[in-house]
């Protein structure tokens, strides 16, 4: 079996320094390859430390991989943004193929017998702690505003919270997680957090600040709405125990979606719903429903469905709008019109036409000639970003 080192020693410089970094443990001083190798392979030594860096979602996943055992395959649905224990290769990914919905992902057996007797106890123990609730907590307060100014992120956090002694000992945990590191971004010289499901932070500014200056506040939100929408990384959704909301989980649930594919659906949902109301952001809202419309019995109940859909993205916090719904401000509100719908639910390709496409597929998979908000050339009605775009970011 390699060592540890030696899986090292085959990646970039590069590749070892963003490794130390993402842990921040990357050194003061200038090093080279050698030295960073002798460092990384000292620090992963120590698995109870670095794995209690990760975030839940990729110990979740690790743990899973260690009951498969190394080498065994285990399927997932890509998340809308790559895993770190991937980006980091702890573990190995296949090829995520054209038509597929499932990525086939494995554990080494050097990474497997270095962490195998860890991973169950530091997830007991964060379960325990209340570790993964603060998480969840930080992760729902960004992805509620997408961007959202630290002061207000931290008041957020605070905002019920009397006890004096119970306030210090959340600060020193807060300061301390990875993810308040991690998504942490300067604008203007103010700094932000950041939802991870957010591609352009700047862009995402910039809209803010030409085109929608009101409202001026952020929105205000429950701790349970915050660190509900925080949860099921890497398909967080907001509200899905509101009225909107679990009358969409129900729509979804009678179309077959189930697991994780159920939550991966809501969060399509949500996801799109923060864009502006276009044709195309539209397509996309829709592809849950879309994907689904054999299973829809008639024209009248497609219909009804595509509504659940509209009043949970009209009802949800919006990016743009500084947290606030566009049933609250009447900014961004989604809508379709019975043409559209119409045309959505009654789309069928022949075997020809399906064939063809698949052709064009091939051709684009391999050249990338596809911009990223354009719809991915699979057919899935997802972006291409948010697709089969991901392998190549």
């Amino acid at each position: 079996m390699r060592l540890i080192s030696d899986i090292i020693s085959s990646r970039s410089q590069e590749e070892i320094e963003a490794t130390l970094d993402y842990f921040d443990a990357l050194p003061m001083r200038v090093m080279r390859k050698k030295e960073l190798v002798r460092t990384l392979s000292a620090y992963l030594s120590a698995p109870k430390v670095w794995l209690d860096k990760l975030m839940e979602s990729d110990l979740r996943l690790l743990q899973a991989l260690c009951k498969a055992g190394p080498g065994k395959p285990v399927s997932i649905i890509p998340g809308a943004y790559p895993s770190a224990v991937e980006v980091l290769h702890f573990i190995d990914a296949d090829t995520f193929n054209p038509g597929e919905e499932l990525q086939t992902v494995r554990i080494s057996e050097e990474f497997y017998t270095l962490i195998s007797g860890e991973i169950d106890e530091i997830i007991s123990r964060k379960e325990r702690d209340g570790s993964f609730e603060l998480e969840h907590l930080i992760l729902g307060a960004v992805n509620v505003f997408g961007a959202v100014p630290l002061k207000t992120f931290v008041d957020c956090i605070f905002d019920d919270i009397y006890d004096f002694s119970q306030a210090k000992e959340l600060a020193v945990n807060l300061s301390r997680h990875p993810a308040v590191r991690l998504y942490q971004e300067s604008y203007k010289g103010e700094a932000y957090l950041v939802s991870p499901f957010v591609e352009n932070f700047e862009e995402l500014m910039k809209t803010r600040r030409v085109h929608y200056k009101q409202p001026r506040k952020y929105a205000r939100f429950s701790r349970e709405e915050i660190e509900q929408c925080g949860a099921r990384a890497p398909f967080c959704a907001f509200g899905l125990d509101s009225p909107e909301g679990s009358e969409l989980i129900t729509m979804l649930s009678g179309l077959g979606y189930e697991g994780d594919s159920l939550f991966a659906s809501a969060h399509t949902v949500w996801l799109n719903a923060q864009y502006a109301p276009d044709e195309h952001n539209l397509d996309l809202l829709m592809s849950p429903l879309s994907s689904a419309a054999a299973d829809v019995a008639s024209q009248e109940e497609f219909n009804q469905f595509a509504n659940i859909i509209l009043e949970y993205a009209n009802s949800v916090p919006k990016w743009l709008l500084k947290g606030h719904s566009a049933h609250e401000t009447g900014l961004l509100r989604y809508s379709a019109t019975e043409d559209y719908l119409e045309e959505l639910y009654g789309v069928e390709l022949s075997d020809a036409e399906s064939e063809e496409l698949m052709r064009f597929f091939d051709s684009v998979y391999k050249v990338r000639p596809v911009a990223p908000d354009d719809p991915c050339p699979c057919g899935s009605g997802l972006s291409y970003r948010l697709c089969h775009g991901k392998l190549f970011s």
